[in-house]
Formats: structure tokens, sequence, C-alpha cells
């Protein structure tokens, strides 16, 4: 990742600072710091915890946070780029690997392809006769409708609704039915909806910044939180 991982490193270098004079000046921790001079989000929390350490050692070093912190988020956009273009060329490269060993099949199954449609349409031109209509048959078709009808339907399991506003910008991670939906900053007045057939398993940075509700019924999120605002909640069907 092409980040601000170096630019932090060259401007401590710069004024000779050590790690261990901006950890004890900071009070960040000294694995941080190496996570921020390395652009190693992983060494950290959360993205929340990351973003905020690198305004602080941006500040501490003279350097603009928001220009640090949009260099991140580009150095993100960058490498998404990258991984998207290189799944797309495997995908590419092996599609046409593929035509080329089995070029002959594809011919041979286009070919029967075109010969079953032109037997299809043929056989919709051919005029059919209707055979006659017999009362009784129809008396008892329609006697079978009703007795149809009159059978309970077993109702169908509907699917657990979530949504989610941002009142300000909150770091956000969403898992429905043991998969991940969602993990980033959900920016302000921006809304996070989904679905599932069983439960959801959130995980809050900032309590105070977002407003959840499940199957149109708002949460109480404040239960269980730790005293700085991170919280994690489950929401299942009752």
């Amino acid at each position: 990742m092409n980040g601000p991982g170096k630019v932090l490193q060259q401007a401590r270098k710069k004024k000779r600072y050590s790690v261990d004079r901006v950890h004890k000046t900071t009070k960040i921790k000294k694995e941080y710091i190496e996570g921020l001079e390395n652009d190693n989000v992983s060494a950290f929390p959360a993205e929340l915890y990351y973003k905020n350490f690198l305004k602080t050692y941006a500040l501490f070093l003279s350097l603009d946070p928001v220009e640090m912190t949009n260099m991140y988020e580009q150095s993100k956009l960058d490498q998404q780029e990258d991984l998207f273009k290189q799944n797309s060329n495997n995908v590419e490269n092996k599609f046409i690997e593929f035509y080329k060993k089995n070029k002959q099949t594809f011919i041979y199954t286009g070919y029967a392809i075109i010969a079953v449609l032109v037997i299809c349409i043929i056989i919709m031109l051919i005029p059919t006769k209707k055979a006659p209509v017999n009362p009784t048959e129809t008396v008892t078709q329609t006697v079978t409708k009703k007795e149809q009808k009159s059978i309970p339907v077993a109702p169908q399991q509907t699917e657990q609704k979530l949504y989610i506003k941002a009142i300000s910008d909150t770091w956000l991670k969403v898992v429905g039915d043991n998969k991940k939906l969602f993990e980033s900053i959900l920016a302000k007045d921006k809304i996070f909806e989904a679905t599932t057939k069983q439960e959801f398993n959130i995980k809050i940075g900032n309590i105070d910044g977002i407003e959840v509700y499940f199957n149109d019924k708002p949460v109480d999120i404040s239960k269980g939180a730790s005293g700085s605002k991170v919280n994690t909640i489950t929401l299942k069907r009752d």
C-alpha cells in the first residue's frame, strides 16, 4: 500500500526523533507508530483507531492530518483498483484458455442450440385442433380448484431487516449469518440497509454516531458499551 507511512517516517527522521521519543511524547504505542510508518492498518483493532492515531501523529510531526488521511484513502482506492484489474485479467485469461481447449465443443453446441430453436419455431407455426370440451370434466376441475383454496398454506419465514443511519462519521462492521456485509466508515447522513434470514452481529466504533433499527423497531445500542463508546451487539429473530 503506497500510503502516508513513508511521509511520516521521513518527517520523523528529519526532526531526528526516535520512535521511543515519539511514544513518550504522544503516548502512542511503539507498535502503532511502526504500523503507521509501514502503512500496516491490520496492526490496529479497527480502521477507526488507525485514522485517529494517523491524525495525532501527523499533527505531532507538523504535517496536515487531512492530507495524510486523504493519502491513505487514495492508497486504499488504488489497491482495490489493482486487485480488480488483476482478478479481471485472471478471469479473462482462464476463459480464453478454456475456449481454446474446448473450441470444437463450443461450435457443436452452437449448432445444436440453433437446430433446437428452428424445430421449436416450426412446431409453434403448425396449427393444432382444439379438443372438444367435456362439461363434466370442467365441473370437476372447478371443484378441485375450490378444494385447493381451502387448504391452509404454511406461513413463509420473513427475512430480518437492518437499517442504520449515520449521525456522524462512524466506523461500523456488520456480519449477517456469518457473512461480512460491511466494514468501513459510514459517513454522516449515509444509510446502510441489509436483510438476512437469522441474525446480525454488529460492531460499532461510536454508539453516539449512528441510529439502528431492526425489523423497523429502534434498537438501544448503549447497553454493554465500553467507556470509549465502542459496543458489539447481536440482533436476531425473537
